[in-house]
């Protein structure tokens, strides 16, 4: 009964919509200032973005698009492993037709619907040539990302370097994420670096350009690996990196290599962020901090990862018979079954140590142009 009555004041209430009037305000003004309106009085609502009104501009002038061709294609983009809002994909478009993404300073032409389909086609190829090129190092998702903007400064590069050394762009794109190139006005940050790149003649010149934002050539350092992994994205994206790099075979008995089905690429590959020395057995012990270091952390599938639960290391690498091999590809010392919880600090030392230097020498790889 007290459910009925629930149920019958929670109708009720709804009912009662219709006893409420609903203002509304008829104007007659051109497209954009109707858009710069409803910003404004939506300022103190649920945020919508500059990206989501102007989508409606576009659905108004080329009646169909947005819901047959624009939304398709962001799912097909999902489908391959890369589930990007609707904005990041719309900023991609501008930041190839209008060489920016601060929408206001586009030309009204623009978004017409002769205009646009050039721009369109021009942004999927794109699109697809930038999931192609990540997928050879091994990232086939934009799940452990640390940024997702700088997704548009790539698909720029792609687009107007095509031939040109991937390795170069992915260098820019570490660096970029490492410093948090997008993190305070994004806007501005794409607009500045859309120009560089419109303005380059070739690849070289417009990488050279974009680095000279933030102090590129700061090499990576033990304390870098020594923070706690679930601050650090860019940590974790690298790690990741490392370890594909090294072919690392799962911890699982199928033998698969990590981000692999057999022989095949698995499309969204999400990789699992396992403790070496599990969170529960080090409990306690030793400070917390220690504990969800970077340098603590393992790459692995999720099959596995949910499994190993809190034993001691020495239990779950002979259970799961975790190889001397594959505790190297992970950047870990053979050693790992002897370590004692009092000698875990100097283990995690010097594991951030390996990884600094690992993480080093691959970056500074990827500058090497001709090796692509």
């Amino acid at each position: 009964m007290a459910w009925m009555r629930w149920k019958s004041t929670r109708l009720d209430r709804v009912r009662k919509i219709r006893e409420h009037d609903i203002v509304t305000i008829t104007i007659d003004q051109e497209l954009e200032d109707v858009v710069e309106i409803f910003s404004r009085l939506n300022s103190k609502g649920t945020r919508v973005t500059e990206a989501d009104i102007y989508l409606g501009v576009v659905a108004a002038r080329s009646p169909g698009w947005v819901r047959d061709t624009f939304l398709p294609y962001l799912k097909r983009l999902g489908d391959a492993g890369f589930n990007i809002n609707p904005n990041l994909l719309f900023r991609s478009l501008t930041g190839i037709g209008a060489k920016k993404v601060r929408f206001k300073e586009i030309s009204d032409s623009f978004w017409d619907a002769d205009q646009i389909l050039p721009y369109w086609n021009r942004t999927q190829e794109a699109w697809k040539n930038l999931v192609s090129r990540f997928r050879e190092y091994g990232i086939l998702s934009n799940d452990p990302m640390p940024t997702e903007a700088a997704l548009v400064t790539m698909v720029a590069l792609v687009e107007k370097f095509p031939t040109a050394p991937f390795r170069n762009f992915l260098y820019w794109f570490l660096q970029a994420s490492r410093f948090r190139r997008y993190s305070g006005s994004g806007t501005t940050s794409l607009d500045e670096d859309l120009r560089d790149i419109n303005e380059s003649g070739d690849s070289e010149t417009a990488v050279q350009k974009l680095l000279q934002r933030f102090s590129y050539e700061t090499p990576l350092e033990r304390e870098d690996f020594m923070r706690d992994y679930t601050d650090s994205r860019f940590g974790r994206f690298l790690l990741y990196l490392l370890v594909y790099r090294n072919e690392a075979i799962d911890w699982d008995d199928r033998g698969h290599r990590i981000g692999f089905q057999g022989v095949d690429l698995l499309a969204d590959f999400r990789p699992q962020w396992h403790h070496v020395f599990p969170q529960k057995f080090l409990e306690k012990k030793v400070p917390e901090e220690k504990v969800n270091a970077l340098a603590n952390i393992a790459v692995i599938g999720p099959e596995i990862n949910i499994r190993i639960r809190a034993q001691n290391p020495m239990d779950y690498i002979d259970r799961y018979k975790v190889t001397a091999e594959k505790l190297r590809q992970q950047f870990i010392e053979d050693d790992l079954r002897t370590v004692e919880v009092a000698q875990y600090p100097d283990w995690l030392h010097r594991r951030a140590t390996v990884l600094a230097n690992a993480g080093n020498d691959f970056i500074e790889s990827l500058r090497n142009a001709n090796s692509d």
